[in-house]
């Protein structure tokens, strides 16, 4: 498979996602509204999940009908992780969990953020949701095409206008929708060219190892990170903790923005040996 061939099936992918974890809640908010009690959220979840167990196990049959050593089970070793780490792989796999800091720190407390200024939590999942489903549509396949370095610099230079957004602008309900859509342009394609950069930057013969490091540091952001999150809203408030994330999105920016500055740097060294 192609660079540019992981980076479209990558979109594709984050897309999915992105639209389990946009849709789930605004599941929960219809049942909510049409007098259903708390636990249809969790019967619904349920059945997702069954639904998902039967998908797999119905690719495992066609996988074990065409056999493809591609397909085979991803194994990490000690050696492995250490081989990914210390290579350019390191970058995006730090990048998500920052990524994944920044979604999980927000979405997880959308309650608290909507009470605090009368609205709706819903429209922030309405507003994340069709605006990173329709930009994997619309614009993904221009995007991967693109420089990554570039890309994921203004691409993550968007979740921190978002936050931004969030902490200053938003006072109704257009302001607060379209500051969701803004985080799930910004998140949502940040997320499809850096698993590129994961799988194009491992070292060779370590691309599947890459890439589950990359899946373990977005989960360890975006379900480690609210543990944190809400420690902060208890005992500083909701503005310390879009401080919090404000820092840990520029501290992301920064990355990209160092590598592009390092590339360039690299490329006037290399002319004047030349």
């Amino acid at each position: 498979m192609t660079p540019a061939q992981r980076a479209k099936y990558f979109a594709l992918l984050s897309g999915s996602m992105m639209t389990g974890i946009g849709s789930g809640p605004l599941l929960g908010r219809a049942a909510s509204a049409l007098g259903y009690p708390v636990t249809a959220a969790f019967y619904l979840a349920a059945l997702a999940s069954l639904i998902g167990a039967l998908l797999f196990w119905r690719l495992d049959v066609q996988l074990k009908k065409t056999p493809s050593a591609s397909a085979s089970a991803a194994r990490i070793s000690w050696r492995a992780v250490a081989r990914v780490l210390s290579s350019r792989a390191v970058f995006p796999i730090i990048m998500v969990g920052l990524g994944g800091c920044v979604f999980g720190g927000l979405s997880s407390f959308q309650t608290s953020y909507a009470a605090s200024r009368s609205l709706d939590y819903s429209l922030f999942f309405f507003g994340f949701m069709g605006a990173a489903i329709s930009s994997r549509m619309l614009i993904a396949g221009f995007v991967v095409k693109r420089d990554p370095l570039r890309a994921s610099c203004l691409l993550s230079g968007l979740m921190m206008v978002s936050i931004l957004m969030f902490g200053f602008v938003v006072d109704d309900g257009f302001s607060y929708v379209l500051a969701a859509m803004v985080l799930g342009v910004g998140y949502g394609l940040t997320y499809s060219v850096i698993n590129g950069l994961a799988a194009n930057e491992a070292p060779s013969g370590t691309t599947s190892q890459s890439l589950l490091l990359f899946s373990l540091s977005y989960f360890v952001g975006v379900f480690g990170f609210p543990l944190l999150a809400g420690r902060i809203i208890v005992e500083h408030g909701m503005v310390t903790l879009l401080l919090t994330v404000v820092a840990v999105a520029l501290l992301n920016w920064l990355i990209t923005v160092g590598r592009l500055i390092w590339r360039h740097v690299s490329g006037i060294k290399t002319l004047q040996q030349a």
